[in-house]
């Protein structure tokens, strides 16, 4: 279990780092608006993310698109109030539109993917996380669905194997014993809050499962591979500070 654990670390680590990498090998350093060193993700790895979703769409049938949002590091601290990214290449020059959850969609562009394109944000390199944003409609709030996580994390590790490279993929999937780094029970992976929060509960057929928090409520492990719980499953997460909702009442057999 501990090598299952170091094998994916070193898998988030080395996706997180590539860019990084690529980019210090570039003759000339990139500057957007003042910010020398940006942070940027290259266009052909986030197509992998599109790619993925379209491959694994039947586990949120009902989900319109993937929005990627960007996220402050908890070592960092960045400040996102004035954040902005663009789709930039040799001659295409489109900026992409964020939310109120610094989310944004991204465009297929042939013109951008044959130029190998980058978006390109305007803070500094090392301090953002981008995240993959599946949302079905009509799921309450303060709920996640399961399966909107299941797609989210399949784009997830698309774009972190796009980054990281056919030779790396291979070695991490002989240290995993797998090829589907979402689908083994073996394997749990977390999923990041923007915030902290007290709980997150998986309800199914009139039980409460309390899930286990991570990284000091920052994130929590939802049963990504436990065919147990259909795609449809909620989850339900109270941000800190927030009183925990009633328990759901035990049936007591008659007699």
């Amino acid at each position: 279990m501990r090598r299952i654990f170091r094998a994916l670390a070193l898998a988030l680590t080395a996706a997180a780092g590539a860019a990084s990498a690529q980019q210090a090998a570039e003759p000339q350093a990139v500057e957007i608006k003042g910010v020398r060193n940006p942070e940027l993700k290259t266009y052909r790895v986030m197509l992998a993310g599109l790619d993925a979703f379209d491959d694994y769409h039947a586990f949120a049938p009902n989900a319109p698109e993937v929005r990627f949002r960007l996220r402050s590091r908890a070592d960092k601290d960045t400040n996102l109030d004035d954040l902005a990214i663009r789709l930039s290449g040799n001659t295409v020059s489109l900026p992409l539109p964020l939310d109120a959850n610094n989310a944004f969609a991204l465009p297929r562009n042939e013109q951008a993917e044959s130029e190998d394109a980058e978006i390109v944000a305007n803070k500094p390199k090392g301090g953002i996380r981008w995240q993959p944003d599946v949302r079905t409609p009509g799921v309450p709030e303060g709920m996640r669905r399961l399966g909107d996580l299941r797609l989210e994390c399949r784009v997830l590790i698309a774009t972190a194997k796009k980054e990281i490279g056919f030779m790396l993929t291979a070695l991490l999937n002989s240290l995993l014993l797998t090829t589907d780094w979402c689908g083994d029970e073996k394997i749990q992976l977390a999923t990041p809050v923007p915030n902290k929060i007290a709980s997150a509960t998986l309800l199914h057929d009139g039980q409460r499962v309390e899930l286990k928090l991570t990284n000091r409520g920052k994130g929590y492990i939802p049963p990504l591979a436990d065919k147990t719980y259909p795609d449809d499953t909620l989850i339900e997460v109270v941000p800190a500070g927030e009183p925990e909702p009633a328990p759901t009442p035990t049936p007591v057999p008659a007699g």
